[in-house]
């Protein structure tokens, strides 16, 4: 790729007012919250405005040639290339995804992060810049031109699509989650207004719109990854720096874990439920006998209930446990060992 100082001039220009702009968008959102305009309105409209932006950007990037499409013309500068990757890693598998798995899983879910953004390093390392200079577009084609023949070339797609379509299902899960709740409509029409946006940014460019759209993207991504937790930072620590505090901070979580799980609290919950896997366990050792002690048991209670004039939400609950309970010994077992 030659360099062009002048393109690359004109993009920082282009995209530095388009940061200001942002910026001041956020700014005058911020102001009209504080007057009162709903969160929902205001969901709305940053939703449509973004959405607008991209498709924009998208229709102005359309291209038929062939290069420009699959590959942005290969003239792409290195920052702005860095910038629209960094989008695809903050896509919605890792904005919504790794932090769940993040909240659930505590520090073993610093595994998945590692991994996630180990494949990009080996991908940019170890693929890409071989599969430029042979001078192909998809990981197929540099397979089927590299051995001469379509079985690699079908194997490399089988490859391309199995991965693509785990990533993809995650990917558009979050595009419905996240239109949905911005726009607060149901999941499965969320789910196609956030496909049609995606349309409209990459259909008519390819990976030229794709690239430039990213770039947008990145740049109200990175505010929203970090805005909050210098926030945080700064709260917590007094240091508006969260990379230099980070870990005193997992110390401090560290030691706040270990006062929960000693908590009398946290104590009688956890005896709580060992007295129920010991109940549990009593009973799978003695069925069948069990079963029949506890299904007349709830009939019993039933009655008494009855009996007692009971409220008809809890006669209602118990005639459902009741109709719920397992048929069989073996039906028995397994739903007692999954409890």
């Amino acid at each position: 790729m030659r360099r062009n100082p002048g393109f690359a001039r004109q993009l920082r220009r282009y995209y530095g007012i388009y940061t200001l702009g942002f910026a001041l968008f956020v700014v005058l959102l911020a102001i009209g919250e504080s007057l009162g305009l709903s969160q929902q309105l205001i969901g709305h409209v940053f939703l449509f405005v973004t959405i607008a932006i991209y498709a924009t950007i998208g229709v102005l990037s359309r291209t038929s040639d062939v290069t420009e499409y699959y590959v942005a013309g290969r003239r792409v500068p290195a920052l702005f290339n860095g910038m629209a990757t960094a989008a695809d890693w903050m896509s919605a598998a890792s904005f919504i995804g790794l932090a769940g798995t993040l909240y659930f899983s505590g520090f073993e879910g610093l595994a998945f992060v590692t991994g996630w953004t180990g494949g990009f390093v080996l991908v940019a390392l170890l693929l890409a810049p071989y599969l430029r200079k042979f001078g192909q577009y998809t990981i197929p084609d540099f397979l089927g031109a590299r051995y001469q023949g379509n079985v690699a070339r079908l194997v490399g797609l089988a490859a391309a699509v199995l991965a693509s379509f785990v990533y993809l299902v995650a990917q558009i899960y979050g595009v419905g989650l996240v239109t949905s709740r911005f726009v607060s409509v149901e999941f499965e029409i969320g789910l196609f207004i956030g496909l049609a946006g995606i349309l409209v940014c990459s259909f008519l460019g390819g990976m030229r719109a794709v690239t430039w759209t990213q770039v947008a993207q990145y740049v109200i991504l990175i505010i929203a990854y970090l805005v909050p937790v210098v926030i945080l930072s700064y709260k917590l620590t007094g240091i508006p720096i969260p990379q230099a505090v980070y870990g005193t901070v997992l110390q401090q979580i560290s030691a706040r874990e270990d006062e929960l799980l000693e908590a009398p609290t946290e104590r009688a919950v956890r005896d709580l439920y060992s007295a129920r896997a010991r109940d549990y366990a009593d009973k799978i050792a003695a069925l069948p006998a069990s079963l029949e002690d506890e299904r007349r048991r709830m009939i019993d209670e039933l009655n008494r209930m009855r009996l007692d004039s009971a409220p008809a939400r809890d006669i209602a609950l118990t005639e459902r446990a009741l109709r719920d309970l397992p048929r069989t010994p073996a039906e028995a077992r397994e739903a007692w060992q999954r409890a």
